[in-house]
């Protein structure tokens, strides 16, 4: 593994609320991996617990090839058709659209077992949450990786496809350096995606993350619009160091589709005026109110280049 970058724009970061997750986690599976073969890739180590399995890290058994990410499906879950339709639909999702700034899906197989999997390329970093939890990070670094997140998510919504879960966990940073010399990042984790011409959602059956999911969410209903809120969400978090709203399951519901967002500004003053504006438009109540996701990752490239621009001015 390379090791990891001193990130030097990394500052100080509060404690962070707790939220309530929709869905519960099950038990990462006690299962010997070292001497494990799943398909036709050999188990090197566990990566880490997900919400209905575990992921790997592989190889092909033939010892050739790159390593690989392997998430499978936990046990208890491989018996029920829809959740694994859901898990074998990241490929599908994946299959649509080719962007570096997403994650592949390379494959979705069933071992000896019946056990269903999937094959991701292997990333070697951490997610932004356990970056940030590290350190708030710097302004120019927040527009920098938000620009990187939208245009991945211009892509992925030009392929009709809505990602649904936009948070700090579901965005990982490469331990490898991108243009400007921002860390290079990637989205991740398309298990409740939707693709645009999908039914909507019974509202007993919503999915996704409380702390981030925009009013329309929380009815059964998605659009393009509702990553656009995410994201605002994971800008805000970035920002502030707490979440827009937080609280019970039901206050969050009800903060998300009835209460203003507070200004950045009150607990960062640093954040600019720029910066806060996207943040704000991003959050708006009303879908139509928010910018395309196109529009917002123009507008976080031209706030980056102005940063840029105003620091290389006082550096002379």
């Amino acid at each position: 593994m390379a090791p990891r970058l001193q990130f030097s724009f990394v500052v100080t970061r509060r404690q962070l609320p707790a939220t309530t997750p929709i869905h519960d986690v099950p038990r990462f599976p006690r299962t010997s991996t070292t001497d494990r073969r799943i398909g036709n890739y050999q188990v090197l180590a566990p990566i880490a617990r997900g919400g209905m399995g575990g992921v790997y890290l592989g190889q092909s058994a033939s010892g050739n090839g790159p390593k690989v990410a392997l998430k499978v499906l936990d046990p208890h879950y491989a018996s029920h058709a829809d959740i694994v339709n859901r898990m074998f639909a990241e490929h599908t999702v994946s299959s649509r659209v080719k962007h570096p700034g997403l994650l592949e899906v390379i494959g979705a197989e069933r071992g000896d077992d019946n056990m269903p999997f999937l094959v991701m390329e292997y990333l070697d970093g951490e997610n932004l949450g356990a970056l940030a939890d590290r350190g708030q990070l710097e302004i120019d670094a927040i527009t920098a990786i938000g620009a990187q997140i939208a245009t991945a998510l211009v892509a992925l919504h030009e392929a009709g496809v809505v990602h649904c879960d936009i948070k700090l966990d579901n965005i990982f940073v490469l331990y490898a350096r991108g243009p400007g010399g921002w860390p290079r990042v990637k989205v991740i984790d398309y298990g409740v995606a939707r693709f645009v011409d999908e039914a909507p959602m019974d509202d007993n059956a919503i999915a996704g993350t409380p702390a981030c999911m925009p009013p329309e969410q929380w009815r059964g209903t998605v659009t393009a619009k509702s990553d656009v809120y995410a994201l605002g969400c994971l800008l805000y978090e970035l920002v502030c160091g707490e979440t827009v709203f937080h609280g019970t399951l039901p206050q969050l519901m009800l903060a998300h589709t009835e209460k203003r967002a507070p200004r950045p500004s009150w607990l960062r003053p640093s954040v600019g005026a720029g910066l806060e504006r996207v943040i704000l438009r991003c959050l708006s109540k009303d879908p139509g109110m928010r910018p395309t996701m196109k529009e917002l990752a123009i507008e976080l490239i031209n706030l980056q280049t102005e940063q840029t621009t105003a620091l290389l001015d006082a550096t002379g």
